[in-house]
């Protein structure tokens, strides 16, 4: 392959770790289209797009590479099989899904894009520069993040405290959203302390550990991730204490190989000692009010990981009904299946008895754990193929680390380490909250999968197998696939998020006709998403009096969300008031009440069909 091929693809793999997690966007007047209203704004979706875009052409361009040589480096038939039994599930699920368009573009960037980006790096020849280049390109970008965190919190700079952080979304959007991508950086900047040779480097990532990494994840009040991140490096480093320990008795272990396991448990440590200290050096960005009554809420919040009654921020009690609602409907049915990548937020109040009690009018999105999750939207086929996958990959990890230790390679014992310790902080997180589902977060524990596949082969660099000419033909049609329809979709998620906020925005300064025009555009780009559709519909239904489409954009909102209760209290309130037909408002409402049985809103809407329904 040409060195500038090479040279290229390490750049866009660069380019995908830095910017991904830091994009924000900035429009000025009449900037991309006239009209447009000046914002300074950053989301999910616009870091989603962003890795889209470069994740596809990363993935692409390294099997155009298998393609153009005719060989690749064959995967162990576990890996295969459980690999080959999620996407399966993903695609079943997805053509038998309410909302097809929906399902696959959230298929294909939460599960198929992440899984092809990660198994693609196993067919890269993995050089020690080339491994220092990418988790370089990894742990900067988390410490850039990690320090405007900061800033927003001690106000070092005008700059970060002024970037969107509240409303709109910010630059780092969400406290528990940062912390999720920040815990698994710290196991992999262990990992690759131990893993280079230049001192100059390793006190350099040692002071990162201990003044940004450790900081800025402390201050996040994510319990999530900082119990992601105490066992993701407290587990292997007690199973490999314990492995040298034994070996140590049969005379096979020095005293300075306990060194590197022990490292992580220090750092697992490390974490509650921050927060235990925490009043000595944080700062409140805000007011001193504010400080002097929450000089301890570190404490508390890290105490209520164990204590249920301790006074904390989190909301435990609502993720557990969350978590009850959601195994029993997976467990009624779709239970092989699922029903469809993203559509636990579509089907959420056909099943929340407990659930609908506590989360009043908010459509949920994520039960909060990606195992229930994926149980739900994938079936228990695609649970199985996700946990078949990790497992594999870590098992291989530890007979890798165990090779590593017969023939004395600490610093390569140290990678692995780390790499398996980013994995489990990853699936631990999930356990809590949704970091296969936020694209700063899977982006890192995504590649340290990649990468732990990739270091725990016996020969990483040997390529081993030849591909017939079909198969050939067949791999290189699905990576040019890939990358234009990566860039394809990248283009109009991202777009249609500028277009929907925009209409938010010229909305909420009362130019309600250029808040309509934002939002079709929004529709026409993202046509299975329902957000734009609902100040459609209210705009037509107030502003433009035009019932009969106002009415027609509620049932095309129902179509792609049939969770979406104000749509369903639009139709019904237009029905009864504007076209005086009770039966089909009455229709309405029984259609409401099938998909939202337990809510309060079908309680009130019950009321005005109080004589009908005796």
């Amino acid at each position: 392959m040409p060195r500038s091929f090479e040279i290229i693809l390490f750049f866009l793999s660069s380019a995908l770790f830095l910017i991904a997690p830091l994009f924000y966007l900035e429009l000025k007047q009449d900037q991309l289209v006239e009209g447009f209203i000046p914002i300074r704004m950053v989301n999910a979706e616009l870091k989603l797009s962003v890795f889209i875009l470069l994740g596809s052409l990363v993935s692409g361009m390294i099997w155009i590479k298998i393609n153009l040589q005719n060989k690749f480096n064959s995967y162990a038939n576990p890996f295969l099989v459980f690999t080959g039994i999620f996407i399966a599930s993903v695609c079943v699920s997805t053509v038998t899904a309410h909302n097809i368009e929906r399902a696959w573009v959230y298929s294909f960037a939460w599960h198929i894009l992440p899984v092809l980006l990660a198994i693609s790096l196993y067919q890269l020849k993995w050089t020690p520069i080339k491994l220092n280049i990418f988790i370089s390109a990894l742990i900067i970008g988390g410490i850039a993040s990690c320090l405007i965190v900061m800033d927003q919190h001690y106000k070092w700079t005008d700059w970060s405290h002024k970037l969107p952080r509240t409303g709109y979304g910010g630059l780092i959007y969400n406290q528990n959203f940062a912390a999720e991508y920040h815990a698994p950086l710290l196991p992999l900047s262990l990992g690759l302390l131990l893993f280079v040779q230049s001192r100059i480097i390793k006190a350099f990532i040692f002071a990162t550990l201990i003044f940004v990494l450790l900081p800025a994840i402390s201050l996040s009040l994510a319990r999530g991730a900082w119990v992601g991140l105490m066992g993701g490096c407290a587990i292997p480093g007690i199973i490999f204490l314990l492995i040298m320990f034994f070996k140590r008795l049969e005379n096979e272990i020095l005293p300075k190989d306990f060194f590197v396991p022990g490292s992580f448990l220090i750092l697992a440590l490390a974490l509650p000692f921050y927060l235990y200290t925490s009043n000595f050096w944080k700062k409140d960005a805000f007011s001193k009010e504010y400080n002097d009554q929450s000089s301890t809420t570190e404490l508390k919040e890290l105490k209520s990981i164990i204590d249920r009654n301790t006074d904390a921020s989190g909301g435990v009690k609502r993720r557990l009904v969350l978590w009850q609602d959601a195994i029993g409907a997976s467990l009624k049915g779709d239970l092989l299946w699922g029903k469809g990548t993203d559509h636990y937020e579509l089907h959420f109040h056909e099943s929340a008895k407990l659930s609908d009690q506590t989360t009043g009018s908010t459509l949920v999105r994520f039960v909060h754990n990606d195992f229930l999750q994926i149980l739900y939207e994938n079936g228990i086929i695609g649970l199985v193929g996700f946990l078949g996958m990790w497992g594999v990959v870590l098992s291989r990890g530890i007979n890798a680390s165990l090779r590593s230790l017969k023939k004395k390679n600490r610093s390569d014992l140290g990678l692995l380490i780390g790499l398996m310790a980013g994995c489990l902080t990853f699936l631990i997180e999930s356990l809590f909250e949704f970091p296969t589902r936020s694209p700063c977060a899977l982006i890192v524990g995504w590649m340290c999968f990649g990468l732990l596949l990739a270091r725990s082969s016996k020969d990483p660099n040997s390529f081993n197998a030849t591909i017939g000419p079909k198969a050939n033909l067949v791999i290189g049609s699905l990576a040019i696939f890939v990358i234009a329809y990566g860039c394809f979709l990248s283009k109009n998620l991202f777009f249609s998020n500028i277009y929907h906020f925009q209409g938010r925005i010229a909305g909420d300064y009362g130019q309600k006709d250029k808040s309509l025009k934002f939002h079709k555009e929004s529709i026409s780009l993202a046509p299975w998403e329902h957000h734009s559709r609902k100040f459609e519909s209210f705009y037509l239904l107030t502003h433009k009096k035009h019932f009969h489409e106002a009415l027609e954009s509620i049932n095309k909102t129902i179509q792609v969300h049939p969770g979406c209760l104000v749509a369903h209290q639009n139709k019904i309130s237009v029905l009864l008031n504007e076209f005086k037909d009770r039966n089909q408002a009455l229709q309405a409402y029984r259609e409401m009440k099938k998909i939202a049985p337990f809510h309060p809103y079908t309680k009130n809407e019950s009321v005005k069909f109080a004589e009908d329904v005796r």
